[in-house]
């Protein structure tokens, strides 16, 4: 994971378009995403057939609907702090 890129989606629901817009065009397929708060309400469907690592905190998956909950990985707060030490570079949207 060298070269692959950490990327947090957290932003308020209102902005999440243009969130979306900035992540396809900086991300790579094999980059990693976490996706919290507000964005976890809309997803495009684009972000699930161009990004395979795709993830989000245990205590908000219950905030994507059912469809997403299959495509998206849970994990935990230990887990997410494993995940943020493998990166060299994290970049946050919001």
């Amino acid at each position: 994971m060298k070269n692959s890129v950490l990327f947090l989606i957290q932003s308020p629901y209102n902005n999440l378009d243009k969130i979306w817009e900035q992540l396809a065009q900086m991300a790579q397929s094999d980059d990693h995403i976490v996706i919290m708060g507000d964005a976890t309400l809309s997803i495009p469907s684009s972000v699930f057939s161009h990004y395979p690592h795709l993830y989000c905190l245990a205590n908000e998956q219950e905030m994507l609907s059912k469809e997403d909950q299959e495509q998206v990985k849970s994990i935990d707060y230990a887990a997410f702090a494993d995940l943020v030490l493998q990166f060299e570079r994290c970049i946050t949207l919001k």
